[in-house]
């Protein structure tokens, strides 16, 4: 969702050094992007002031609305420190703008903070260049889980970071993946760190084989293998926008969340949706039937996958 703002920052300074502090994850993406002179992992609060301090700095852009994104720019005396004025980090800001509305599209976010500066926001989808390692890498993970190659590959990705509520019912996903390999597709699970659990029960689910990888992988090779798909089945999730932005066309179910705020966008999509009475409610447990996701049948998923790529 960065990755606008990026671009937008580079264009307008583009004869300046720019640099990003990022998580690991979300820093091997930056890299990929190439806007960024330097990507920056974060450490503690006091190393990342440290590296602020000596990269000198002349404004620093808080993307994070959380009063501790702020501390490093703040401590290492940053000269231009501009962010949303909220979490009651105000006073550690040199330009406060007020939060916007977020009833757009969370790209558009931070259109905002580039206003105050006069800089135009950049209007195009966020977009991946894959570097030939982490296509490697993903190709590796397909032959160690011997996922057949001759077929156009269905990928599943039945995880969501936030909670089960963002997720399709997992043994819908084994359902699906046998009605895919009746149409001829080769088809695979994706999950994420943590997910084994939830990548064995949809592979217990599926009445063919039904290989299970990625877990392994970091997120820059994860889109690597998402580009090598004919079609990526997702949740509301991260998988669902590395594909987007590797423009692999995506069927992405949405139930607790808004498709106004965070559909994907870049790629060819189809969202599916069946709001009840509460949603989009945002919530992590569901105090009644899961019926936003629940009334998405099998079938309905199919005949997207279907009418999407043929």
């Amino acid at each position: 969702m960065a990755l606008p703002l990026l671009r937008a920052i580079r264009r307008a300074y583009s004869r300046d050094g720019l640099a990003v502090l990022a998580k690991p994850g979300p820093a091997a993406l930056f890299r990929a992007e190439g806007s960024a002179n330097t990507v920056l992992v974060r450490s503690t609060l006091l190393d990342d002031s440290l590296r602020l301090a000596r990269g000198r700095f002349a404004e620093a852009w808080l993307l994070p609305n959380s009063f501790r994104s702020a501390l490093a720019p703040f401590f290492a005396r940053v000269p231009e420190r501009i962010g949303y004025d909220t979490d009651r980090r105000g006073g550690l800001l040199t330009r406060r703008v007020k939060e916007p509305s977020r009833t757009e599209h969370q790209l558009r976010d931070y259109d905002a903070l580039l206003l105050s500066r006069g800089i135009p926001p950049d209007f195009e989808p966020p977009g991946l260049s894959l570097p030939a390692q982490s296509l490697e890498q993903a190709n590796s993970a397909l032959v160690a889980a011997a996922v057949k190659r001759d077929a156009p590959l269905a990928l599943l990705a039945p995880g969501a970071a936030f909670g089960w509520t963002k997720r399709w019912p997992p043994d819908r996903y084994g359902r699906l993946a046998d009605l895919l390999a009746e149409r001829g597709f080769s088809c695979a699970a994706v999950i994420g760190p943590g997910e084994e659990r939830l990548g064995d029960a949809v592979a217990a689910s599926a009445r063919g084989p039904l290989p299970v990888l990625g877990a392994g992988l970091d997120p820059l090779e994860l889109a690597a293998l998402l580009s090598l798909a004919r079609v990526v089945v997702s949740n509301d999730s991260g998988a669902m926008h590395l594909a987007s932005a590797v423009r692999t066309p995506v069927v992405a179910f949405f139930g607790p969340t808004d498709p106004g705020r965070t559909a994907p966008s870049g790629g060819p999509s189809k969202v599916l949706d069946r709001y009840v009475f509460c949603s989009p409610c945002f919530l992590k447990r569901c105090p009644y039937g899961h019926e936003c996701m629940r009334e998405i049948s099998v079938e309905i998923a199919f005949e997207a996958v279907i009418e999407l790529v043929g």
